[in-house]
């Protein structure tokens, strides 16, 4: 039997403020060219544990709700908190009734502080096997909307020499079967897939029954999240396995989804699920109705991008992962060593126990805009 771990003393919740390289594409058009993220800090009489919680950049009113739900309620809950498994970690975060990415954030240092007291990994705590673990985990490469497909094409190619094997396109209406066509016809060998963000509806048949002549890996989120109905006909029609994103954040949504035939794929997105524990209890229910997942990314920085890699590492996680280095998205980062492969197209999982990797706290005040501290005794 475990014992549980030092008490949480004090809690420390900083949102830093990041320069993009350029903007975040989404189906609605360029939005954002700054990443705001939350890293809640646990200090215990032991050691010191970090999680991120990680809006999609551009999306400061979800910042400041993950904020002001970290501030008001989590973090002043975990005051004095102790835990001796991951299931009590996934009960204590539920217990918060809070937005799933402000969770995420909190319930993802737990990890952290739990596996630096084990002497164990995040991925052994997953459950995940040593021989995968040893593998490490596959990036992908993820390219957004562009104005033309040459412009395209060329950030590809820039790309490729990196070792990725998979490219994942986003598209959206007006920019997306040329595309998409393009990408096969230069890159004949390369697995692709493409990202619909929900931007399309049953009106687009033909669009998908061109989009099978490609030799695509997956179709992800072609419809709403809510389109059950819409998204099972497809799966039906289509000879592309559907792949599910926003329509599977919880563990409810999914198996209703599963149980109507709904996807023949899951992308699993820590933040938006609530953290690890609910990842995992999604990756289970898709391993145990033979649906395949991989890990997607928001993008978080390198602190969250690393608790992607923990739990690409478990067995059902059958494809190329989102995680990639945050020199491709950020002009800087928060932890060190830089957040980057191990080798072409690979992540190595950390070692050190915990997440395994180390925040920088000088660039955390570099990039910080606010910041409050809560101890036992007294709140800054």
């Amino acid at each position: 039997m475990w014992t549980a771990t030092s008490p949480v003393e004090r809690v420390i919740v900083t949102r830093v403020r990041i320069p993009m390289k350029w903007s975040w594409p989404v189906a609605t058009g360029e939005a954002g060219v700054m990443k705001d993220s939350i890293l809640v800090t646990l200090e215990t009489s032991s050691g010191i544990a970090h999680g991120e919680a990680s809006p999609l950049p551009g999306a400061a009113a979800r910042a400041d709700l993950c904020w002001t739900e970290l501030t008001e309620r989590i973090a002043p809950a975990l005051l004095g908190a102790s835990v001796d498994s991951t299931e009590r970690i996934g009960r204590v975060a539920a217990d918060w009734r809070a937005d799933p990415i402000a969770t995420a954030g909190a319930e993802t240092a737990l990890w952290d502080l739990l596996g630096q007291e084990r002497r164990a990994t995040v991925a052994q705590l997953l459950g995940a096997m040593e021989a995968q673990i040893g593998m490490g985990v596959e990036s992908g490469l993820m390219v957004g909307l562009y104005p033309s497909v040459v412009e395209l094409l060329q950030a590809v190619e820039a790309h490729m020499v990196e070792g990725y094997r998979r490219v994942k396109l986003r598209i959206a209406p007006g920019r997306d079967l040329e595309f998409a066509r393009a990408l096969r016809e230069h890159f004949p060998d390369v697995e692709l897939m493409v990202d619909c963000g929900g931007a399309y509806s049953a009106a687009d048949a033909e669009l998908f029954r061109a989009l099978d002549d490609l030799d695509l890996v997956m179709i992800e989120q072609p419809y709403a999240r809510d389109d059950f109905d819409g998204l099972a006909a497809l799966q039906t029609e289509s000879a592309t396995p559907i792949c599910l994103d926003e329509s599977a954040d919880t563990l409810e949504q999914t198996a209703e989804a599963i149980g109507r035939g709904v996807c023949k794929i899951v992308n699993l997105k820590l933040q938006r699920a609530g953290g690890l524990a609910a990842a995992r209890a999604i990756h289970d229910l898709c391993f145990q109705n033979g649906v395949a997942c991989w890990v997607g990314a928001m993008p978080e920085l390198g602190l969250g991008q690393s608790y992607g890699v923990h739990l690409g590492t478990l067995a059902n996680c059958k494809y190329a992962s989102d995680v990639q280095p945050s020199a491709r998205w950020f002009s800087d980062d928060v932890v060190v060593p830089a957040f980057e492969m191990s080798s072409p197209g690979f992540f190595g999982v950390p070692e050190r126990p915990g997440v395994g990797v180390q925040v920088d706290l000088q660039k955390v005040h570099r990039y910080q805009v606010e910041r409050r501290e809560f101890t036992r005794t007294t709140t800054a």
